[in-house]
């Protein structure tokens, strides 16, 4: 660990897990020369990167005050993640300058935003774990952990406190917050880029090759840093949890926390891996540091909304398979592979017609984390859209200069000017330096794919480097229906209905139990091959449980509707077109 020597006098916070097995964080935390008549504490309703309310508090319990003789000190919950405590005694005017406060955080919930405590570690996220006082934000803190076992080790960003063993320092409450803790059984493996220390934690069971994930994460940070001029950072973590189901990111400024399938490391499932890492990689920059204005200064008591996370997110999904193309993990192939899977995500989701890019930005704390079959219709994520509308952007840059600029130029900017001073941007400042560097105005492209539902038109960004997107629909593709089925429980359950779809005409809902397709028994793997019996137009009698109760309904089938697009190539291009792809997707090794 990095040695700091403390020059001021901290709060401190002590973290035990005596029976882990038990799931059962212990905090103590100690106020030292306290004036004020009351002590109000909060814990963070959300953590930062992570877009949603998700009330850390409801697993807290058995809270505590004493002073310093231990004698316990009058407290009340004023709301569900405020606690205050009375800190003058009410008949003598004695103020206890010396406060002690206890809490359980029950830990049993293995994602990248949570807490979990088992048998072989603990994890847990500063937001999620620690509480602030509001007003004293800037305060600084010591965070001293208590190994349940000698065999245990603890990794965090933190810096440790010099001749203090575990324990560790942060300058304020952000930074606390933004610090995980891995504590236990699990394997570290230690790299330099640049000079500077990197290390890989390892938690849990599985396939991954933690040499060959080094070297590729290796030549990634590379990549990032030639595109910023270096790294902004003195220590770096990668905390890496194997589970059973997992897959996700959070980003923090100086590590990252990464879930993903314990067996999800071959082929494919291994350069989405890479994928992610580039991903929470490059929020380095993009959040941590170049952030919105709302964002600037977090308010952990409530959403914190902005219509710039197209940017924060979706630019950074652009960049996390450029980046792997241009260390050279992978090919042109594969890269417009993945740029085809997400055209194919995009243009089957109906509620690209509904909800701009401004709205899924705003609405992530209602709608993006807390997804229903109707989801679907209504809503299109900020950072599957945000992505394309991004390489729609530098390639329109690209286009426009010549290849002498592109989205590169535009993050350079940002850094210099909002990111190396962390000063918040506006809509307006983010729109200024994405035509300053395209020398254009794009008030109309805003229009039609930030404020507007206007369809991608990619064919015309893609034209000038030989590349086209085509649906794809064969002889096999069956009717439309505008349904989707799952097996659940051996059942045929209707996952999603489309809107204004021949199911949804019907009547037909998500839901549903579909039993029979004209009296014939249908089970949900069977349904596509079922329906090229049919044609279009025809009208087939469906049966179904809706609510338990038995309903026949007929549908009348529509043309077939395209379910995958790709990215090919223009017959014949130029010389131009291939030098302008060249440029763009030429890898840097």
């Amino acid at each position: 660990m990095t040695e700091s020597v403390v020059a001021i006098q901290p709060w401190q916070y002590v973290v035990a897990m005596p029976q882990p097995e038990n799931h059962f964080i212990h905090v103590q935390l100690t106020i030292s020369d306290w004036q004020e008549k009351y002590l109000d504490l909060h814990l963070p309703v959300w953590s930062p990167g992570s877009y949603l309310v998700r009330e850390y508090a409801k697993n807290l319990q058995g809270f505590r005050a004493v002073d310093r003789n231990g004698t316990s000190l009058a407290w009340q919950k004023i709301s569900k993640n405020h606690w205050r405590i009375t800190t003058t005694d009410v008949l003598t005017g004695a103020g206890n300058h010396h406060i002690q406060v206890s809490y359980l955080i029950y830990a049993n919930e293995l994602t990248v935003r949570t807490n979990h405590l088992d048998r072989t570690h603990g994890f847990f996220n500063g937001a999620a774990t620690f509480m602030f006082v509001p007003g004293h934000e800037q305060h600084a803190w010591t965070v001293e952990i208590v190994l349940p076992r000698q065999e245990w080790s603890i990794a965090t960003a933190l810096p440790s406190v010099f001749d203090r063993p575990n324990t560790f320092f942060a300058l304020d409450f952000d930074t606390l917050a933004d610090s995980p803790f891995e504590i236990g059984l699990h394997s570290r493996h230690q790299f330099s880029v640049r000079g500077i220390p990197h290390e890989l934690i390892i938690w849990g069971e599985g396939n991954p090759d933690p040499t060959q994930i080094v070297k590729d994460t290796a030549a990634i940070i590379e990549i990032e840093a030639d595109l910023y001029g270096g790294l902004p950072y003195d220590r770096y973590l990668f905390l890496l949890h194997l589970s059973a189901s997992g897959n996700g990111g959070l980003e923090h400024k100086n590590c990252c926390t990464l879930n993903y399938p314990r067996l999800g490391f071959r082929k494919d499932g291994y350069l989405r891996f890479m994928n992610l890492v580039a991903h929470e990689f490059f929020h380095t920059w993009n959040v941590k540091r170049i952030r919105p204005k709302a964002l600037e200064k977090f308010d952990y008591d409530r959403e914190n909304y902005t219509s710039s996370l197209w940017f924060s997110e979706g630019t950074t999904s652009y960049y996390d398979q450029i980046f792997p193309l241009r260390a050279g993990l992978y090919d042109i192939k594969h890269y417009l592979k993945l740029v085809g899977e997400n055209i194919t995500r995009l243009q089957t989701t109906a509620g690209r017609h509904f909800q701009t890019l401004y709205e899924s930005s705003l609405d992530a704390w209602i709608k993006l984390y807390r997804p229903d079959p109707n989801s679907p219709n209504t809503q299109i994520s900020y950072y599957l859209k945000g992505e394309l509308v991004s390489m729609l952007l530098d390639l329109l840059i690209r286009n426009r200069t010549a290849n002498q600029r592109c989205l590169d130029d535009v993050m350079r900017l940002m850094w210099q000017y909002f990111g190396k001073s962390e000063r918040g941007f506006t809509e307006p400042d983010l729109h200024a330096v994405i035509e300053s560097v395209a020398g254009m105005d794009l008030q109309p492209f805003f229009r039609a794919y930030l404020y507007g539902t206007q369809e991608l038109d990619y064919d015309y960004y893609l034209e000038p480097f030989g590349l086209r997107v085509q649906s794809v629909t064969t002889h096999d593709t069956p009717p439309y229906t505008g349904m989707s089925l799952k097996t659940v429980n051996g059942l045929a359950m209707v996952k999603s209905v489309s809107h204004n779809s021949p199911a949804l005409l019907a009547g037909i809902n998500p839901g549903d139990e579909l039993l029979a397709i004209d009296g014939v028994r249908i089970a949900a793997e069977h349904f596509t091959d079922r329906l090229q019996e049919f044609q279009v137009n025809d009208s087939i009698e469906l049966t179904l449980f809706s609510q338990d109760r038995l309903f026949n309904t007929r549908l009348v089938l529509q043309e077939p509707v395209a379910d995958r697009y790709a990215i090919t190539s223009l017959p014949n291009p130029s010389p131009v077109q291939d030098e302008y792809l060249k440029a763009w997707l030429s890898n840097y090794h």
